[in-house]
């Protein structure tokens, strides 16, 4: 079982498959499945299709830092609030690396 920190956990890689799987071995890691195919069935595609406001978890293939700094603002609270909040994305910026703690695929086999 995985640490919980108060940072935004982050799957890193290029291929879209890639991070969904990388994304259920890290749910199963954090005790949200037993499986990680029984994880792929909380992991969302899309972060519009999450209540933020509302949310007991965040589980998202899909994110880009870039696109919206209110998002990731509001990402960041959850995380601090002790929220699990993991994304996957093809590449961190660096100006948000303080806040996240990040995965790569050979991290999680």
């Amino acid at each position: 079982m995985l640490k919980k920190e108060c940072k935004i956990f982050v799957v890193i890689s290029p291929d879209h498959t890639e991070r969904e799987r990388m994304l259920a071995k890290l749910a199963v890691r954090l005790g949200f499945a037993r499986v990680p195919s029984d994880a792929q069935k909380i992991i969302t595609s899309d972060l519009r299709s999450i209540d933020l406001s509302t949310a007991y978890f965040v589980l998202c293939a899909n994110y880009n830092f870039r696109g919206a700094s209110l998002t990731n603002q509001r990402l960041y609270e959850m995380a601090a609030r002790g929220i699990c909040v993991a994304v996957g994305v093809r590449s961190l910026p660096r100006e948000y690396e303080f806040i996240c703690q990040a995965f790569f695929p050979e991290d999680l086999l």
